[in-house]
């Protein structure tokens, strides 16, 4: 006989939340740095930080950062922040470095492969389009490939710019207004593509019903982001032909499966409404199920009523919109847009950037700040702050993404303030990482208790998304009484045993 229980009954078994406390306090460090701790020389932009937040890639025209950098360039840079060493990947051949700019620094999640766009011509060989391109470096190999390649082998005849990289750094995502990547593009507009780095082979997919290319631009916003395993793309477009139905004339957000070749608007609100104002600059959950937003529209959750733009997230099981950008008990944001949301890979935080002075308590600054939503406790944190959680004196700047690692644990972000740590002097915009502290799983203790029959006096305490303490405890135990102690639960959520 199988049961399903949904813990809110008494008695018999006992499991008890495992809440690990805090080990580290929460600090504030700066990573455009060079390896010597000299602050760069000029702004910094762009982070991105590898899954285990070891690692952070931004974009510099700082020439102090790296030995002999004298291209006076904005350079792509990545900071190890265990060995405190900052290298330089937008190079050539050999190590030269670009003959032009660098901008758009993305790390795929093991911290190996950085793609950005360059202008640069002695990236890769025989560059001669005179046109911004996508490339990837490798850290390990320590080589630099094009990625934006044209149809057949030719160079492409247009811009490419705004990429990302996936989990293990096969698929690279990017928007381009080249008409030669793929065979039959002539809808003159900028699309959305995806590069496949073990095969060589390039995919649209800003595409409709049927693979029709979109009638209007795709992914000139913002970045398409990529899913850890590459299947799923988010971007926006003011195409209205790529759902059906699409008739609010308003700039749209989109995911194209890319195994089942389906495209889907993600923008929608209660019984999938359309939005009745512009959306934008999306990110794409690890596992292809959320995605985070921004957008002006007032339709998409019930009492929007603040005319500022929100951040958002769409679950894309079960069709649901939520407000991200909330104050304290679910109050309407006030003061200042939300925007630049991403989300981690264990689905758990978003961070964003906000001018709004009612998310937090005591937000004084009148500065756009970083913050972190805990979506399993809707709890709100500000993360652009110093050491001893000193509000920032200058924005974190609204116009780049935050980045947030896989546990939510780091956030990299670009700011201007100057007292997020001691002597930053530079009088530049700075890329900062927020260690918010080792997380508790489980904030508080929930008392859960099941019971078995006499018809079978096992219980299954085996769990697909949690962990069991294995001392003396074996997978199957014998009932009635007994206490286990399971490390992973989230307070406010409900969870359901089996009782074979």
């Amino acid at each position: 006989m199988k049961i399903w229980l949904i813990i809110t009954f008494s008695v018999l078994i006992s499991l008890f939340l495992c809440c690990q406390s805090t080990a580290a306090y929460p600090t504030t460090e700066r990573v455009s740095i060079a390896s010597d701790g000299t602050q760069g020389d000029l702004d910094s932009a762009s982070a991105s930080i590898s899954a285990d937040g070891r690692y952070v890639a931004f974009t510099s025209g700082a020439s102090n950062l790296v030995p002999d950098d004298t291209n006076k360039a904005y350079d792509i840079f990545v900071h190890d922040r265990i060995s405190h060493t900052t290298e330089r990947v937008s190079v050539g051949p050999g190590g030269v470095q670009a003959n032009d700019d660098s901008r758009c620094a993305f790390i795929s999640a093991n911290g190996r492969y950085v793609v950005f766009n360059s202008e640069a011509t002695n990236l890769v060989a025989d560059d001669t389009n005179q046109q911004t391109d996508i490339f990837v470096h490798d850290r390990y190999t320590h080589t630099t490939e094009l990625v934006s390649k044209g149809w057949a082998g030719a160079q492409s005849n247009g811009m490419s710019v705004w990429c990302a990289i996936n989990e293990n750094g096969r698929y690279v995502s990017f928007w381009s207004y080249a008409s030669n990547l793929v065979a039959d593009d002539t809808n003159n507009r900028a699309d959305v593509f995806v590069y496949d780095r073990d095969t060589g082979l390039m995919e649209r997919v800003s595409l409709g019903p049927g693979g029709a290319q979109g009638n209007s631009w795709s992914g000139g916003n913002c970045c398409p982001w990529i899913s850890a395993d590459g299947r799923y793309v988010v971007f926006d477009s003011a195409a209205t032909n790529l759902v059906p139905d699409d008739t609010n004339r308003q700039n749209d957000l989109f995911v194209h499966d890319r195994i089942l070749h389906l495209t889907e608007r993600v923008n929608l609100g209660p019984g999938g409404v359309q939005a009745n104002a512009v959306s934008a600059w999306p990110a794409i959950s690890a596992d292809g199920r959320y995605v985070v937003y921004y957008s002006q529209a007032t339709n998409l959750v019930p009492d929007d009523t603040n005319a500022l733009a929100d951040v958002f997230l769409y679950d894309r099981i079960t069709h649901q919109t939520q407000r991200i950008s909330v104050g304290m008990g679910g109050t309407e944001a006030t003061g200042g847009w939300s925007t630049f949301p991403v989300i981690s890979a264990n689905n758990r935080y978003v961070a964003f950037s906000s001018s709004a002075t009612n998310l937090v308590p005591d937000d004084t600054n009148g500065f756009f700040d970083i913050f972190v939503c805990d979506l399993f406790t809707m709890t709100m944190e500000r993360v652009s702050v110093g050491a001893a959680g000193e509000q920032g004196n200058g924005n974190s700047p609204f116009y780049t993404f935050p980045t947030i690692s896989a546990n939510g644990r780091y956030v990299a972000f670009e700011s201007l303030a100057t007292n997020l740590v001691a002597s930053d002097t530079n009088g530049y915009a700075d890329i900062f990482v927020r260690d918010r502290g080792e997380q508790d799983l489980a904030p508080g203790s929930l008392l859960a208790t099941v019971s078995s029959s006499s018809e079978s006096g096992y219980v299954n305490a085996g769990f697909k998304t949690v962990t069991m303490q294995k001392t003396g405890v074996p997978l199957w135990i014998l009932a009635p009484a007994l206490i286990l102690v399971v490390c992973g639960l989230f307070k406010g959520a409900k969870f359901n045993y089996r009782k074979k």
